[in-house]
């Protein structure tokens, strides 16, 4: 079953949470030795945004699967009802379910539809990273390494003043957190961000009580270091009611398309 090119979605948790990751920067398959005296700050995340943006394209001639674990959560943070929905991205992001609805229900398929294009529409999201970054003051916490590859260490805050025109721009103005960038290539290779307080966004009638966020990076040769996991959490409320959910999307099978395949439609 296809689903529709996802667009970049405004208004959901995962959407502002993939913002600070972006997807990791492509790089060759030997990659460029690490400076010996770091870039001034402006110059590592000027980098880092060229990094995510050339992935974008990148991957537009790959496919991979997607195995989405989503756990509904009560007050207590006890799992409620738990639900997998296995999904291969194509390359031009066309997504194809794989998961079978038991009993082929409708109901039960529209509900898988709908978790799909809200993971996707997330992590799509990251291709306006550029915008994003200007709200955020960055500090650049040191050098070091990751799991042995040279990287930076920043941290992030929202800017609480900020202007804001969107929900999701309201979100990000209270989101912080840190990252390890490569000092080789520039790819995001972890994110940890959580919401610093909780947000009233769409006019009060919608508040973002928690929310928090793990990225993890992997290494693939060619393409570099890639999107292995992202875990978030959050909870919403709205008027009589709320939404508390875990998910963990892990990013496997990565390879390159076909001709045939890459030019295929949805």
């Amino acid at each position: 079953m296809r689903l529709p090119d996802s667009k970049p979605f405004s208004g959901c948790a995962i959407a502002a949470l993939c913002l600070l990751t972006a997807p990791l920067g492509a790089m060759a398959a030997e990659a460029p030795p690490a400076p010996s005296s770091p870039p001034s700050l402006s110059s590592i995340v000027d980098r880092m945004v060229a990094k995510q943006e050339a992935l974008a394209h990148e991957l537009n001639a790959y496919q991979f699967l997607e195995q989405i674990d989503i756990e509904a959560l009560g007050r207590d943070n006890a799992t409620r009802r738990r639900s997998r929905v296995v999904v291969q991205i194509r390359p031009n992001s066309h997504a194809l379910i794989l998961t079978d609805a038991p009993g082929d229900e409708k109901a039960k398929r529209a509900a898988a539809e709908a978790e799909v294009k809200q993971a996707r529409r997330g992590i799509e999201t990251v291709y306006s990273f550029r915008k994003a970054v200007p709200r955020f003051h960055v500090v650049l916490l040191g050098h070091g390494n990751w799991h042995g590859e040279p990287a930076y260490r920043l941290a992030f805050a929202g800017k609480p003043d900020e202007p804001y025109r969107t929900p999701l721009e309201k979100l990000l103005n209270h989101v912080h957190g840190q990252m390890h960038v490569s000092a080789r290539d520039y790819s995001i290779l972890e994110t940890q961000a959580f919401l610093a307080e909780p947000v009233n966004v769409a006019w009060f009638l919608v508040r973002f009580e928690h929310l928090d966020f793990f990225y993890v990076a992997q290494r693939i040769s060619p393409l570099g270091y890639v999107p292995k996991t992202v875990t978030f959490h959050y909870q919403v409320r709205i008027p009589f009611a709320s939404r508390h959910e875990r998910q963990h999307i892990e990013l496997v099978d990565y390879r390159r398309a076909k001709p045939t395949e890459t030019s295929a439609g949805p």
